[in-house]
């Protein structure tokens, strides 16, 4: 049986230590990706026990599925801008706000919305470097376009997204420079640009940046944030397994694949089924190649090499150390010194996002 634990009491904290930093802010709690792997329903849950009632998600769908789920006044703001019909239909059958980031998503937006005698709600997304979704700020005719000529879209919001908040203070206030130069240029044609938001997790703990009227929050519910620092914030998200066979190798016996381990000494070794299909030992995909990026997964890669830096899963309570690679479906770790048997409990460290919605939360205070 494998199963991600997830305890709600750190969630609870880490929702106060949010709205704390937040200060005067609005609290936006992202629960996009299925509230980073811990649940999207049970997620939304807590954030209303703790006051939240402003939410955001990327897909459509899954404005309609809080609703169905009872989360009725909430608002729920969509991430990301679009065109498609089908997923407009979706915004507004949701009652949820739009993300507007392109005259062509605001025309498509605004028709239905005519079509169905509704006014839809959305905030105006500005893109200062991230390069996703966003009227750029030389865009500025096509901005107040919306505020002029599109009567069914009412603007409650503009927001920007920060692209490097988790390595540059000095490129996110270049980037919040440029929208508050957006948003005076709104101003000043006589429109009110509504609840201003750019800060995310990286961004509010990490950067320190104005936080402005909201921040965006996901990563951090769940403790795991990039920036580097003590933001007293705790992690949750574990995963839980039990042994299914220990053996004994001898001296100079390989284990895994590639023989990257070799046994010291005679070794007691447990057999845990768990890898990297089930989110154990799984990082975001590097898929830029640029040169500063490749040089630093290098110099991590032989820091870690020098150092020997071991990984370990809790077994009876005491740390057991991971033996070679993780396989898919197994792990290795060394019990020479520990008691346990086929059975028994082991606990392994993930990153609730990496985990498959086929392994079962369990919620736990």
């Amino acid at each position: 049986m494998k199963t991600l634990v997830v305890e709600k009491s750190k969630i609870r904290a880490n929702l106060e230590t949010v709205k704390e930093q937040a200060g005067r802010a609005q609290v936006i709690a992202v629960l996009k990706a299925n509230a980073y792997g811990l649940g999207m329903r049970e997620m939304a849950g807590l954030c209303r026990e703790a006051g939240i009632r402003r939410f955001a998600v990327t897909e459509p769908i899954d404005a309609v599925h809080l609703r169905d789920w009872g989360f009725g006044e909430e608002e729920i703001l969509i991430l990301r801008s679009t065109a498609c019909e089908e997923e407009i239909r979706q915004i507004l059958d949701a009652g949820a706000t739009a993300t507007v980031g392109s005259y062509d998503a605001a025309l498509a937006l605004n028709g239905l919305a005519e079509s169905q005698g509704m006014v839809c709600d959305v905030h105006m997304k500005v893109d200062t470097g991230m390069g996703r979704y966003g009227f750029l700020p030389t865009e500025i005719d096509r901005i107040l376009s919306v505020f002029r000529y599109l009567t069914n879209l009412h603007v409650t919001g503009t927001y920007t997204h920060y692209a490097n908040a988790f390595k540059s203070v000095k490129k996110s206030q270049e980037q919040l420079d440029s929208f508050n130069a957006v948003v005076d240029k709104i101003r000043a044609a006589g429109f009110e640009p509504g609840m201003l938001h750019a800060s995310n997790s990286e961004a509010m703990f990490g950067c320190k940046l104005p936080n402005l009227d909201a921040v965006r929050i996901g990563s951090a519910l769940g403790g795991r944030v990039i920036a580097k620092g003590d933001h007293g914030l705790q992690r949750t998200g574990r995963l839980q397994s039990q042994i299914s066979e220990v053996r004994w190798l001898p001296k100079g016996c390989p284990v895994g694949y590639g023989s990257a381990y070799i046994t010291k000494h005679p070794t007691r070794v447990a057999i845990v089924p768990i890898g990297s299909a089930d989110g154990y030992m799984v990082e975001k995909a590097r898929s830029s190649f640029g040169f500063w990026e490749c040089f630093r997964a290098a110099c991590s890669s032989m820091l870690s090499f020098i150092r020997r830096r071991r990984y370990y899963v809790t077994v009876n309570g005491k740390r057991a150390a991971v033996l070679g690679h993780v396989g898919v479906n197994h792990t290795a770790v060394d019990v020479t010194n520990i008691e346990c048997g086929p059975g028994t409990d082991v606990w392994l460290d993930a990153a609730p996002l990496f985990v498959p919605a086929s392994i079962p939360r369990q919620y736990v205070d």
